[in-house]
């Protein structure tokens, strides 16, 4: 895998979802990558938006669109990060 196609292709493909309402580049782009997608089209395209504010190669008005898309359907735009474990000592 060449990690800079894998992300070229995934800009390319959700910046499609994000200005046009083009799935169909992101279910291509899954499938060849063999990237899971949720069952449920809300959740897919609420997972898309929230990615899009991760890819440091999209342009920001592309985030910016995703980002309102997101909140329209009432999700929270940004992905947390995750949390500390706590070790035990």
């Amino acid at each position: 895998m060449n990690i800079s196609d894998f992300a070229k292709e995934r800009d390319d493909a959700f910046t499609k979802a994000v200005m046009n309402d083009d799935w169909k580049a992101v279910r291509k782009y899954c499938k060849k990558w063999k990237v899971p997608m949720p069952e449920d089209r809300k959740a897919f395209k609420a997972g898309v938006y929230k990615a899009v504010q991760l890819c440091t190669n999209i342009p920001e008005d592309v985030k910016e669109v995703a980002f309102l898309k997101c909140i329209k359907m009432g999700f929270n735009p940004y992905i947390a990060p995750p949390k500390k474990e706590e070790k035990d000592d």
